[in-house]
């Protein structure tokens, strides 16, 4: 019996056992929740684009002006005049009238042009183009060297004088630089006995002309000031006073006193571009200025 009951026993011992088992729960499995906010997006950096300065090969470039002798004369109305330098040593364009092209070669150092062939053609109108044409295909054989700055190219003689301007933009297309609140720099002065004038080195002479009606700037050595009226294209300047400086530089207390001495005679202005030309009104006086210092 006591057999029997410690058999029982056991058995009662493993069925509960075995329940226990069967009813534990079942392992849980733990889920991470799914973040709800996207991570940054990385925006491109917009790449900039900027516009590469005109070279001198590849470029078509529009005189602006030229120099013959001492004086510097702007393209006559109604022309263009042209250059364009290819990458094989050959300049080409339009002369004015006939179409030329020349060798030529450009090194760091410096600029030559050998002597153009152009077309044989003639032109009568406007009045000078033919004049024009031969002064611009003789300069441009005197290239010494060159430089660049912005949208002009200055081509340059031995002696570092400019012969000859040009412009990416047709100097006629040009935006007029304003007569008031522009400083202008003379660059060529024909008195009345047609002697053109160089411009001493030491201080350019200069012009500005402001809205309440007074001009002042630099003679060469000294400054002036003075009044000016305008009605149209007619000028007219009066009351002029001076410092009293010397300067020692030859020739320029000389020019000064000439230019001094012609501003108030002066009668007509014009402006082409960034040039600015004042006139007797009768062809025989010219002061010529630009922006350029």
């Amino acid at each position: 019996m006591r057999i029997l009951a410690f058999g029982l026993a056991a058995l009662a011992l493993i069925l509960m056992l075995c329940i226990s088992g069967c009813t534990s729960q079942s392992p849980q499995t733990v889920t991470t929740p799914v973040p709800t906010t996207s991570p940054p997006t990385v925006q491109p950096t917009p790449m900039t684009t900027q516009q590469a300065a005109p070279s001198l090969t590849g470029t078509t470039w529009y005189l602006v002006s030229l120099n013959e002798g001492d004086a510097s004369l702007s393209t006559k109305p109604g022309t263009t005049i042209t250059a364009f330098f290819d990458a094989q040593g050959k300049v080409s364009g339009s002369a004015g009238c006939n179409q030329y092209t020349a060798s030529y070669e450009a090194t760091i150092a410096g600029l030559s042009i050998g002597a153009p062939a152009s077309t044989k053609m003639n032109c009568n109108e406007p009045a000078g183009i033919m004049t024009q044409e031969t002064v611009y295909l003789s300069a441009i054989q005197g290239a010494a060297t060159y430089s660049l700055s912005g949208d002009t190219l200055t081509i340059k003689d031995s002696g570092g004088k400019a012969l000859l301007t040009y412009s990416t933009v047709p100097p006629y297309q040009m935006t007029p630089a304003p007569l008031t609140g522009t400083m202008w720099y003379l660059n060529s002065y024909v008195d009345s006995k047609g002697k053109p004038w160089t411009t001493g080195s030491a201080n350019p002479i200069s012009i500005q002309f402001a809205d309440d009606g007074k001009v002042s700037g630099n003679a060469g050595c000294n400054s002036y000031s003075g009044t000016y009226t305008i009605t149209g294209n007619s000028i007219s300047m009066s009351g002029f006073a001076t410092t009293l400086m010397y300067c020692g530089e030859p020739g320029v207390m000389d020019l000064e006193s000439s230019y001094l001495g012609v501003l108030p005679i002066m009668k007509v202005y014009t402006i082409s571009g960034n040039e600015l030309t004042l006139s007797d009104g009768v062809g025989k006086i010219t002061l010529v200025y630009d922006t350029t210092k």
